[in-house]
């Protein structure tokens, strides 16, 4: 982790930019070579590698030693001629070459776009995560995402978007920007309480439509409070230094081109920028620790979630403590664009190192209303087809006097267990699968237990396991009642009848309805 070992002043804010490189053959600008360690001259192809110094790393600095301190003694940019243009309409601020004109912006397209004076500090990057491919290759991978990837993304690409769109979509303008992240290492323990539940079974009695008496399995749940501890680490916790992208569909097309391979950025230099645009961070070093903060304490809360044993919780409750945080600020590469469609902008974003693209697009409401018509004739016709099909099985599938019987083999299957116990009626819950190589075993297995009487046979041996040994967990007495039933029933070759024993809570009262 960096150590803070000068008397600066206070930053106030970053600025970065490319500067001017020269190329050493004919004197024109180069540019960063997408996906090469190198910079090229567009105009004479010329190609200058960009050599690493070997004292180069990329720093982590104590983030509370950095607040306190406000900054100050961070390295920061040197100035290199270049200029900041701001936008009236959106508020963007982005700093380009001297030299170089701009009229529209990258995120907006407005064009009232005025030059700022650049402030006097600005703090450098600590790393970037450079551009991997160049802007006819991101056009590219526009028009495939436009056109859907994929057979199924194709398919409902045709489905509901306009016939014409990948023929009148027109590119207005395409930007390699780096954007300022901060990224947040930090640990967390969290300390947490909840009530676990556990489900059970219980054989209810009622009345159905013809009056009949019938049971039926009611799933209940048994409450018990617990609690817990965890800790946590995160590495490179990434907050968008930018607020440009929290305005509109930009936070969300943001989110959806992450991740980023942060673990490939390279030490900051500012070769890199050549050829590309970068964006000042608006959101400063404490207000991006709030954002991560927030993210982090919901993905603790998430994973103590997780922890609560039994199978379901609530009334969870986490506390959460971060300690050892550290943080630097980086630059990653993205490829802003939009097009239109009929008069209309869209906004697309595509993710420098990844070829990740996600954006807008327009809809053929035309196409949607025909697909819901003819899903909906679908849906209908399946319908009249099964109560006509059906009305005539009722009608000519059974003989007079006689009455049909449609069996499907239960899984799981459950069996109330009662007996008296202290003077109390009790009603366990025992669940267990029929064993089978296949359906038609299963099946079997089903018919033999119901025609040799062993559900009378399995209750008792289950209620004898369970007085012996009521004490032990449901887990526990799952195994053993499960051990006894593999010991007296067995199928014809020896193998268990039963599997996946499982007991569930018992429940008490007075006296049994009967």
């Amino acid at each position: 982790m960096g150590e803070f070992d000068n008397d600066d002043g206070p930053v106030e804010g970053t600025k970065t930019s490319a500067s001017t490189l020269p190329c050493a053959q004919c004197g024109a600008d180069l540019a960063f070579n997408p996906g090469q360690a190198q910079l090229k001259c567009e105009y004479c192809g010329h190609t200058q590698v960009i050599e690493f110094s070997a004292d180069a790393a990329v720093v982590e600095y104590d983030l509370n030693d950095a607040i306190s301190r406000y900054l100050g003694q961070i390295p920061r940019m040197e100035q290199t001629g270049q200029r900041q243009v701001g936008c009236q309409d959106c508020g963007a601020d982005i700093i380009v070459e001297a030299g170089s004109t701009t009229a529209r912006c990258d995120y907006c397209g407005g064009k009232r776009i005025i030059e700022e004076e650049m402030p006097p500090e600005v703090l450098r990057p600590e790393a970037l995560l450079p551009f991997t491919f160049d802007s006819g290759n991101a056009v590219e991978r526009f028009r495939k995402w436009l056109a859907g990837e994929g057979f199924w993304k194709r398919l409902w690409t045709r489905l509901v978007r306009p016939s014409a769109l990948q023929q009148r979509s027109s590119v207005d303008d395409l930007h390699g920007i780096y954007v300022p992240f901060w990224t947040y290492d930090s640990n967390a323990h969290s300390n947490w309480t909840a009530q676990a539940g556990y489900y059970y079974y219980v054989t209810e009695s009622y009345t159905d439509s013809e009056g009949k008496r019938q049971t039926r399995q009611v799933r209940k749940i048994r409450w018990v409070w617990t609690s817990g501890s965890r800790r946590d680490h995160f590495d490179d916790w990434l907050v968008c230094a930018s607020q440009q992208y929290y305005k509109g569909d930009l936070q969300k097309l943001m989110k959806k081109i992450e991740p980023f391979p942060t673990k490939q950025m390279v030490p900051y230099d500012d070769k890199y920028l050549a050829g590309f645009r970068a964006e000042m961070y608006s959101i400063d070093l404490k207000a991006g620790w709030s954002y991560a903060r927030d993210g982090m304490q919901s993905e603790c809360k998430s994973r103590c979630a997780s922890d609560v044993p039994g199978d379901t919780h609530r009334f969870l409750d986490v506390r959460t403590s971060f300690f050892g945080q550290s943080f630097k600020h980086v630059l990653l590469p993205v490829y802003v664009m939009g097009y239109r469609f009929q008069d209309k902008q869209y906004n697309v974003l595509i993710n420098g190192s990844t070829g990740e693209v996600q954006g807008g697009a327009p809809l053929s409401w035309i196409k949607i209303l025909i697909l819901s018509l003819v899903l909906a004739a679908i849906i209908g016709g399946g319908i009249a087809l099964a109560v006509v099909f059906g009305g005539n099985n009722a009608s000519h599938g059974t003989q007079p006097g006689t009455t049909t019987e449609q069996s499907a083999l239960p899984s799981p299957y459950f069996l109330p267990v009662n007996f008296k116990l202290n003077g109390n009626d009790e009603v366990w819950q025992l669940e267990f699968q029929f064993t089978g190589a296949n359906d038609a075993e299963k099946m079997k297995n089903w018919e033999e237990f119901k025609s040799k009487g062993l559900k009378a046979q399995v209750e008792r041996e289950a209620e004898r396991v369970i007085k012996l040994d009521k004490r032990s967990s449901y887990t526990t007495l799952g195994q053993k009642v499960q051990k006894a039933l593999d010991q007296k029933f067995k199928l014809e070759d020896g193998k268990p009848r039963f599997s996946n024993v499982r007991v569930s809570e018992p429940r008490a009262t007075k006296s049994r309805q009967k």
